[in-house]
């Protein structure tokens, strides 16, 4: 899974992006080495069948920052659907 994004601090959580994924549009968070908990909804910010809860404080940043860039999420998730270079936003 190719990273999307390092939004607040390089190596600690890590947005990313499954090339061949499943719908709906959705990011993976990579936190504390996890990446198969934390699966967020692009357009809905939903979080998607949870396995552990984030800190809530952690968990609005991270829907914020979803929020602000949508369309370049949107974006990266077509080029990755295509198989095309997905690059990092934000």
């Amino acid at each position: 899974m190719p990273p999307v994004s390092h939004p607040f601090k390089k190596g600690a959580l890590v947005i990313l992006m499954n090339y061949n994924d499943h719908a709906p549009p959705h990011v993976h968070i990579k936190y504390q080495g996890d990446v198969h908990s934390y699966r967020l909804d692009i357009r809905t910010r939903t979080w998607l069948k949870p396995g552990k809860e984030l800190p809530l404080t952690l968990r609005k940043m991270i829907e914020l920052w979803v929020e602000v860039h949508e369309p370049e999420l949107l974006e990266q998730w077509e080029n990755a659907r295509n198989h095309q270079p997905i690059i990092i936003v934000g």
